[in-house]
C-alpha cells in the first residue's frame, strides 16, 4: 500500500507538504508537547493575538530549511554536492527539532534551566536528540531511532542545532546563521500573530538570493534591499514585540513566582518537561506557598499585574551609562545579584514586601540577543563572483546596525498596583543622586 503524503495548511506559510521522516518526527510525544508551548510566551498579555503555538514555528523551520536546501541545490550544485538529499534531511530534521527541549512559556522560564543545570535549552535538545535525555513521558524517546531509520546521524542533528556542525558550513548557517530558517520563520510569524503593522520580509525573494561560495552561504548583491528589510525588522521586533515593557513585567512576576516553587521549594520534578498550563495551574492551585499561589493567579488571570514606576533610560553608549552600569555592579556584580540588591534596599525605603516589587536591567538581559545584533557577518556576490561583506557592500547601514540598541532601559522597577505611591518615592529618593552622572556634562 502507497503512503499517503500529509499536508498541513499554515497560516503563515500556506500549504505545506511533509516528507515522512518529517511526518514520523511530527507524531512524537516531544514534538508534539509544541503544541502546548506559547511561541511567544507571556506576549499575549500585551498582544492578544499572540497564541501561536511553538510546534506551528518548527515545522515552518523545517518548511523554510527545506526549501533554502532545495534552491541551493539547484544554484550552486557543484558547492552543495549532494544528490541523495541528504543534506535536506538533515535540515528538516533540525528545523522541525531544534525547540524540543524549551521549558514551559519558552524563553520565560529558561534562566531557571540554566539556574539548575548551567546549560540553556539547546543543550537539552541535543541530548534529546541523541538519546542521552529521555523526557519523562510515555512514549518518549523514539528520536535516535527514527532518525537512523532515515539514515541521519542523530549527533549530526544535534550539532547543527547547537551551532557546533562543521562539515557543512552553509548547512550550519541554514540552522544557526545570520539569515536563517528559524529567524525567517519566527520573524514573519510573531509580526502575524501580534499584528503588528511594520516589518513585512520577502522571505520567497532572500531565499532567491542565497548561493554558496567557498563552502558559506551568501546572498546575490541584486537582494541587498531585501537583506535590509530582514535586519531591520528584527530590530523592531525586539524594540517593540519581544522586550516590551509589559511582556518584562509579567515574565519576571511569572519567573520570580516559578523560582520559588521549582528552585527553593523544590515542588516541582522535571519542570522543564511540563506544559504552559501545567506549570502554571500547579503554581496557582497546589504550591503550599500563597505567594507563588498569588503570583500565578495575577499573571493567570491578568488580576493586578505589576506595572512601571521608575525608569532610567540610555540616550546614546556613552561613558555615563558605563559609570552608572558600574556604580550598580557593585564590585562586578552579576544583574541578578544588583537587582536583588536594589529590590532589598527599595522594600527597606518604602516599607513594601520585596515580592511585589520588581527591578529589572534590561540593556543587560537582551545581551545575549545583542550578540546576535551585532554578528553581522554576512557576504554578498557581486556581479564578478566576488565575495563583499556588508560592512564594504554599504557601509553606513552596517555601522548603524552595529551601534543599534534594541532596548535602550538602563533600568526599570515595576510593582504591584496597590504600592505605586511608596515605590515610586523610594526610587526618587534612592536613584536621585546615582542618576546624577547620566545627566553631568
Amino acid at each position: 500500500m502507497d503512503h499517503k503524503v500529509m499536508y498541513i495548511r499554515e497560516p503563515v506559510l500556506g500549504t505545506i507538504r511533509l516528507s515522512l521522516l518529517q511526518e514520523e518526527l511530527l507524531k512524537t510525544v516531544e514534538v508534539q508537547r509544541l503544541s502546548f508551548i506559547h511561541q511567544l510566551g507571556t506576549t499575549f498579555q500585551s498582544y492578544p493575538g499572540a497564541h501561536c503555538m511553538r510546534l506551528a514555528h518548527a515545522l515552518g523551520v523545517s518548511h523554510l530549511a527545506g526549501r533554502i536546501a532545495g534552491h541551493l541545490s539547484d544554484r550552486s550544485p557543484d558547492e552543495y554536492n549532494d544528490s541523495s538529499d541528504a543534506t535536506r534531511n538533515l535540515v528538516e530534521a533540525a528545523g522541525l527539532l531544534h525547540d524540543i527541549g524549551h521549558t514551559p512559556w519558552s524563553h520565560t522560564l529558561e534562566p531557571l534551566y540554566l539556574e539548575l543545570t548551567g546549560e540553556d535549552h539547546m543543550d537539552l535538545v541535543a541530548d534529546m536528540v541523541t538519546g542521552r535525555t529521555i523526557m519523562p513521558v510515555r512514549g518518549a524517546g523514539k528520536i535516535p531511532e527514527i532518525l537512523r531509520k532515515h539514515h541521519i546521524d542523530p549527533e549530526d542533528v544535534a550539532d547543527l542545532i547547537t551551532g557546533r556542525y562543521t562539515k557543512k558550513e552553509f548547512a550550519q548557517q541554514m540552522i544557526f546563521g545570520e539569515v536563517d530558517a528559524d529567524m525567517l520563520d519566527y520573524l514573519q510569524r510573531d509580526f502575524h500573530f501580534t499584528g503588528v503593522a511594520f516589518g513585512h520580509i520577502e522571505v520567497d525573494r532572500i531565499i532567491s538570493i542565497m548561493a554558496i561560495k567557498d563552502g558559506r552561504l551568501v546572498f546575490h548583491e541584486k537582494g541587498l534591499n531585501a537583506i535590509r528589510d530582514f535586519l531591520l525588522a528584527r530590530l523592531q521586533m525586539y524594540s517593540s514585540v519581544y522586550l516590551h515593557k509589559k511582556t518584562r513585567i509579567v515574565d519576571r512576576m511569572l519567573l520570580s513566582a516559578a523560582r520559588k516553587s521549582v528552585v527553593e521549594l523544590k515542588e516541582i520534578k522535571d519542570f522543564m518537561f511540563m506544559t504552559d498550563d501545567e506549570i502554571l495551574s500547579f503554581m496557582e492551585k497546589g504550591s503550599a506557598d500563597p505567594w507563588v499561589r498569588e503570583m500565578a493567579w495575577r499573571v493567570k488571570y491578568r488580576q493586578g499585574l505589576f506595572s512601571q514606576v521608575f525608569r532610567i533610560d540610555s540616550v546614546t553608549t556613552s561613558e555615563s551609562d558605563i559609570h552608572f552600569l558600574n556604580s550598580l555592579r557593585n564590585q562586578n556584580s552579576t544583574p541578578a545579584r544588583i537587582a536583588e540588591l536594589l529590590t532589598s534596599e527599595i522594600s527597606a525605603k518604602s516599607g513594601v514586601d520585596q515580592g511585589y516589587i520588581l527591578v529589572d536591567l534590561p540593556i543587560e538581559a537582551v545581551k545575549i540577543s545583542e550578540e546576535r545584533f551585532q554578528k553581522l557577518d554576512i557576504r554578498f556576490l557581486d556581479s564578478r563572483d566576488r565575495m563583499i561583506p556588508l560592512e564594504d557592500i554599504d557601509p553606513p547601514f552596517a555601522e548603524y546596525m552595529m551601534k543599534a540598541r534594541p532596548n535602550r532601559s538602563l533600568l526599570t522597577v515595576a510593582c504591584a498596583p496597590e504600592y505605586r505611591q511608596q515605590v515610586k518615592a523610594a526610587c526618587k529618593e534612592i536613584f536621585e543622586n546615582a542618576v546624577e552622572p547620566l545627566f553631568r556634562q
